[in-house]
Protein backbone atom coordinates (compact mmCIF):
# COMPACT_ATOMS: atom_id res chain seq x y z
CA UNK A 1 0.00 0.00 0.00
CA UNK A 2 1.52 3.28 -1.09
CA UNK A 3 0.47 6.72 0.10
CA UNK A 4 1.92 10.11 -0.68
CA UNK A 5 1.20 13.07 1.57
CA UNK A 6 1.02 16.63 0.28
CA UNK A 7 0.33 19.50 2.67
CA UNK A 8 -1.45 22.43 1.06
CA UNK A 9 -2.87 25.69 2.40
CA UNK A 10 -5.52 27.05 0.10
CA UNK A 11 -5.98 30.80 -0.26
CA UNK A 12 -5.17 31.71 3.34
CA UNK A 13 -2.13 30.97 5.53
CA UNK A 14 -4.07 30.61 8.79
CA UNK A 15 -6.11 27.81 10.31
CA UNK A 16 -9.89 28.24 10.17
CA UNK A 17 -12.39 26.52 12.45
CA UNK A 18 -12.61 23.99 9.66
CA UNK A 19 -13.31 20.85 11.68
CA UNK A 20 -16.50 22.33 13.15
CA UNK A 21 -19.78 21.42 11.50
CA UNK A 22 -23.24 22.88 11.83
CA UNK A 23 -26.34 20.72 11.49
CA UNK A 24 -29.86 22.02 11.00
CA UNK A 25 -32.59 19.39 11.08
CA UNK A 26 -31.73 15.70 10.89
CA UNK A 27 -32.15 12.49 8.94
CA UNK A 28 -34.05 11.01 11.88
CA UNK A 29 -36.71 13.69 11.35
CA UNK A 30 -37.27 12.17 7.91
CA UNK A 31 -36.75 8.45 8.38
CA UNK A 32 -37.96 7.99 11.97
CA UNK A 33 -40.49 10.78 12.45
CA UNK A 34 -41.82 10.89 8.86
CA UNK A 35 -41.55 14.68 9.06
CA UNK A 36 -40.64 16.28 5.72
CA UNK A 37 -41.02 19.93 6.73
CA UNK A 38 -38.25 22.45 6.11
CA UNK A 39 -35.93 23.76 8.81
CA UNK A 40 -33.90 26.28 6.84
CA UNK A 41 -34.28 28.55 3.84
CA UNK A 42 -30.93 28.29 2.08
CA UNK A 43 -31.17 31.95 1.03
CA UNK A 44 -30.70 32.90 4.71
CA UNK A 45 -27.14 31.51 4.76
CA UNK A 46 -24.96 34.61 4.81
CA UNK A 47 -21.50 33.14 5.40
CA UNK A 48 -20.91 31.40 2.07
CA UNK A 49 -17.16 31.91 1.86
CA UNK A 50 -15.43 28.50 1.67
CA UNK A 51 -18.81 26.89 2.38
CA UNK A 52 -19.28 23.15 1.87
CA UNK A 53 -22.68 21.61 2.55
CA UNK A 54 -25.07 18.81 1.65
CA UNK A 55 -28.72 18.34 2.46
CA UNK A 56 -32.21 17.25 1.46
CA UNK A 57 -34.97 19.56 0.28
CA UNK A 58 -38.40 20.20 1.75
CA UNK A 59 -40.77 17.26 1.16
CA UNK A 60 -37.74 15.41 -0.21
CA UNK A 61 -38.02 17.32 -3.46
CA UNK A 62 -34.36 17.12 -4.47
CA UNK A 63 -30.80 17.25 -3.18
CA UNK A 64 -28.41 20.12 -2.50
CA UNK A 65 -24.64 20.31 -2.60
CA UNK A 66 -22.57 23.42 -1.93
CA UNK A 67 -19.00 23.30 -3.22
CA UNK A 68 -16.75 26.15 -2.06
CA UNK A 69 -19.67 28.53 -1.74
CA UNK A 70 -21.36 27.55 -5.02
CA UNK A 71 -24.68 25.64 -4.80
CA UNK A 72 -26.03 22.99 -7.13
CA UNK A 73 -29.60 21.76 -6.68
CA UNK A 74 -30.61 18.39 -8.16
CA UNK A 75 -34.29 17.87 -8.91
CA UNK A 76 -36.77 16.31 -11.34
CA UNK A 77 -38.97 18.10 -13.86
CA UNK A 78 -42.67 17.46 -14.54
CA UNK A 79 -41.72 14.38 -16.57
CA UNK A 80 -39.54 13.09 -13.70
CA UNK A 81 -36.38 13.74 -15.65
CA UNK A 82 -33.35 15.08 -13.76
CA UNK A 83 -32.12 18.65 -13.97
CA UNK A 84 -29.55 20.68 -12.06
CA UNK A 85 -29.72 24.34 -11.10
CA UNK A 86 -27.27 26.69 -9.40
CA UNK A 87 -29.50 28.24 -6.74
CA UNK A 88 -29.86 28.88 -3.01
CA UNK A 89 -33.57 29.57 -3.49
CA UNK A 90 -34.67 26.34 -1.79
CA UNK A 91 -35.80 25.13 1.62
CA UNK A 92 -34.12 22.16 3.29
CA UNK A 93 -35.31 19.57 5.78
CA UNK A 94 -31.75 19.20 6.97
CA UNK A 95 -28.41 20.71 6.06
CA UNK A 96 -24.95 19.84 7.35
CA UNK A 97 -22.29 22.43 6.57
CA UNK A 98 -18.83 23.73 7.33
CA UNK A 99 -16.70 26.65 6.16
CA UNK A 100 -13.31 25.19 5.23
CA UNK A 101 -10.60 27.57 4.10
CA UNK A 102 -7.68 25.12 4.18
CA UNK A 103 -7.41 21.43 3.38
CA UNK A 104 -4.75 18.80 4.01
CA UNK A 105 -4.43 16.57 0.94
CA UNK A 106 -3.52 12.89 0.98
CA UNK A 107 -2.99 11.16 -2.35
CA UNK A 108 -3.63 7.41 -2.45
CA UNK A 109 -2.02 5.12 -4.99
CA UNK A 110 -2.62 1.39 -5.19
CA UNK A 111 -5.42 1.73 -2.62
CA UNK A 112 -8.56 0.67 -4.49
CA UNK A 113 -12.00 1.29 -3.04
CA UNK A 114 -14.56 -1.44 -3.68
CA UNK A 115 -17.47 0.02 -1.69
CA UNK A 116 -18.50 2.78 0.70
CA UNK A 117 -17.59 0.67 3.74
CA UNK A 118 -13.95 0.54 2.65
CA UNK A 119 -13.97 4.27 1.97
CA UNK A 120 -15.55 4.99 5.35
CA UNK A 121 -12.81 3.02 7.12
CA UNK A 122 -10.01 4.97 5.41
CA UNK A 123 -11.67 8.34 5.98
CA UNK A 124 -12.16 7.65 9.69
CA UNK A 125 -8.58 6.39 10.09
CA UNK A 126 -7.11 9.46 8.40
CA UNK A 127 -9.37 11.82 10.34
CA UNK A 128 -8.30 10.21 13.62
CA UNK A 129 -4.63 10.69 12.67
CA UNK A 130 -5.38 14.33 11.88
CA UNK A 131 -6.98 14.91 15.29
CA UNK A 132 -10.42 15.70 13.90
CA UNK A 133 -13.65 15.14 15.81
CA UNK A 134 -14.48 11.64 14.59
CA UNK A 135 -17.39 11.36 17.03
CA UNK A 136 -19.34 14.56 16.44
CA UNK A 137 -18.35 14.83 12.81
CA UNK A 138 -16.14 16.54 10.25
CA UNK A 139 -16.25 17.43 6.55
CA UNK A 140 -14.17 15.74 3.87
CA UNK A 141 -13.56 16.18 0.18
CA UNK A 142 -12.42 13.62 -2.40
CA UNK A 143 -11.13 14.09 -5.91
CA UNK A 144 -11.15 10.99 -8.09
CA UNK A 145 -11.89 9.37 -11.40
CA UNK A 146 -14.56 7.01 -10.19
CA UNK A 147 -14.90 3.71 -11.99
CA UNK A 148 -18.49 3.48 -10.81
CA UNK A 149 -20.89 5.54 -8.73
CA UNK A 150 -24.41 4.45 -7.86
CA UNK A 151 -26.38 7.49 -6.74
CA UNK A 152 -29.86 8.97 -6.65
CA UNK A 153 -31.93 12.11 -6.45
CA UNK A 154 -34.60 11.90 -3.76
CA UNK A 155 -37.77 13.36 -5.24
CA UNK A 156 -41.06 12.14 -3.82
CA UNK A 157 -44.33 11.85 -5.70
CA UNK A 158 -47.25 13.71 -4.08
CA UNK A 159 -48.85 10.51 -2.80
CA UNK A 160 -45.59 9.47 -1.14
CA UNK A 161 -45.32 12.85 0.58
CA UNK A 162 -48.83 12.39 2.00
CA UNK A 163 -48.22 8.82 3.16
CA UNK A 164 -44.47 8.77 3.68
CA UNK A 165 -42.58 5.58 4.35
CA UNK A 166 -38.87 4.81 3.86
CA UNK A 167 -39.91 2.10 1.41
CA UNK A 168 -41.94 4.60 -0.59
CA UNK A 169 -39.00 6.97 -0.69
CA UNK A 170 -36.76 4.21 -2.02
CA UNK A 171 -39.19 3.54 -4.86
CA UNK A 172 -39.39 7.23 -5.77
CA UNK A 173 -35.62 7.88 -5.71
CA UNK A 174 -34.39 8.66 -9.22
CA UNK A 175 -31.34 6.45 -9.94
CA UNK A 176 -28.10 7.90 -11.27
CA UNK A 177 -25.20 5.78 -12.52
CA UNK A 178 -21.78 7.13 -13.44
CA UNK A 179 -18.99 5.18 -15.13
CA UNK A 180 -15.39 6.42 -15.45
CA UNK A 181 -16.24 9.97 -14.43
CA UNK A 182 -14.02 12.65 -12.88
CA UNK A 183 -15.82 13.88 -9.80
CA UNK A 184 -15.50 15.72 -6.54
CA UNK A 185 -17.15 14.11 -3.53
CA UNK A 186 -18.28 16.29 -0.65
CA UNK A 187 -19.20 14.49 2.53
CA UNK A 188 -19.50 14.59 6.29
CA UNK A 189 -18.55 11.72 8.57
CA UNK A 190 -18.71 10.89 12.27
CA UNK A 191 -19.34 7.95 14.57
CA UNK A 192 -22.61 9.54 15.71
CA UNK A 193 -23.68 10.61 12.20
CA UNK A 194 -26.52 8.08 11.95
CA UNK A 195 -29.84 9.81 12.60
CA UNK A 196 -28.15 13.20 12.59
CA UNK A 197 -26.74 13.81 9.10
CA UNK A 198 -26.50 10.22 7.85
CA UNK A 199 -28.93 7.31 7.67
CA UNK A 200 -30.14 6.08 11.07
CA UNK A 201 -30.27 2.38 11.87
CA UNK A 202 -33.16 0.90 9.93
CA UNK A 203 -34.25 -2.73 10.35
CA UNK A 204 -31.18 -4.92 9.98
CA UNK A 205 -29.08 -2.06 8.58
CA UNK A 206 -26.76 -0.34 11.07
CA UNK A 207 -26.52 3.43 11.28
CA UNK A 208 -24.26 4.99 8.67
CA UNK A 209 -21.16 6.95 9.66
CA UNK A 210 -21.14 9.21 6.61
CA UNK A 211 -23.24 11.05 4.07
CA UNK A 212 -21.76 12.10 0.74
CA UNK A 213 -22.78 13.69 -2.54
CA UNK A 214 -20.84 13.78 -5.79
CA UNK A 215 -20.48 16.74 -8.12
CA UNK A 216 -19.10 16.23 -11.58
CA UNK A 217 -15.94 18.20 -12.41
CA UNK A 218 -17.85 20.48 -14.77
CA UNK A 219 -20.19 21.36 -11.85
CA UNK A 220 -23.22 20.49 -14.01
CA UNK A 221 -24.39 17.29 -12.29
CA UNK A 222 -24.69 16.09 -8.70
CA UNK A 223 -26.42 13.47 -6.62
CA UNK A 224 -26.52 11.49 -3.37
CA UNK A 225 -24.01 8.62 -3.38
CA UNK A 226 -25.21 5.16 -2.41
CA UNK A 227 -22.06 3.21 -3.34
CA UNK A 228 -18.90 3.60 -5.39
CA UNK A 229 -15.78 1.96 -6.83
CA UNK A 230 -12.43 3.71 -7.29
CA UNK A 231 -9.44 1.84 -8.69
CA UNK A 232 -7.04 4.60 -9.74
CA UNK A 233 -5.20 7.32 -7.88
CA UNK A 234 -7.47 9.41 -5.68
CA UNK A 235 -7.14 12.30 -3.27
CA UNK A 236 -8.66 12.72 0.19
CA UNK A 237 -8.86 16.23 1.63
CA UNK A 238 -9.45 16.83 5.33
CA UNK A 239 -9.77 20.21 7.04
CA UNK A 240 -6.61 21.55 8.62
CA UNK A 241 -6.87 21.84 12.40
Amino acid sequence: MKKYFILSLLLVPFVAQAQQIELIGSTAQIMKENNLSANINLDTITNRKFLYAIGAMENLQGEIIVFNGKPLYAGLDENRQPYWEQTFDKKAIFLVRSNVAAWHKTVFKDVPISNRQELTKIIMQEASKAGLDTVGGFPFRIRAKADHIQAHIAYLRSETITNFTPQGKKKDDYPLTLEDQNVWIIGFAGKTAGGRFAMPAMGNNPASELHMHYIRNDKQEAGHIEDLIINGTWQLCLPIQ
